[in-house]
């Protein structure tokens, strides 16, 4: 086993892959039990993944949504900065069970982890 992966998600819900792709690359590493933890980071435009009045089936997509609460049932922590969202959403009903972070504390909770990766 090797150490520990965050995923730091930076990209929106919907007009790409990216956001979708990372939360899949993590649930994959957690499935997989080859990395000691994985961790996923919402930043950016990647904090619109986690409101919860997203309505995927308008656009034909796989719902992100459900990609995260996927990963939270495996146990894996979902964070999102939240003046980020703030900024991009304003005061919104997020998914349950992510936890919201302020911008000072992305340092340390970068810094935990042996391995880090973007989308």
């Amino acid at each position: 086993m090797s150490g520990d992966l965050l995923t730091i998600i930076t990209k929106q819900p919907y007009g790409s892959e990216d956001a979708y792709a990372g939360m899949r690359l993590s649930l994959g590493i957690a499935v997989s039990g080859l990395i000691a933890g994985s961790a996923v980071l919402l930043m950016g435009d990647g904090t619109l993944n986690a409101v919860a009045s997203q309505r995927s089936e308008v656009l034909g997509m796989p719902s992100n949504l459900e990609a995260l609460q996927d990963l939270m049932d495996m146990d894996v922590p979902v964070y999102c900065v939240e003046e980020d969202l703030r900024a991009r959403a304003g005061i919104v009903e997020t998914l349950d069970g992510v936890t919201m972070l302020g911008i000072e504390e992305v340092g340390n909770l970068v810094s935990r982890f042996h391995m880090v990766t973007t989308f």
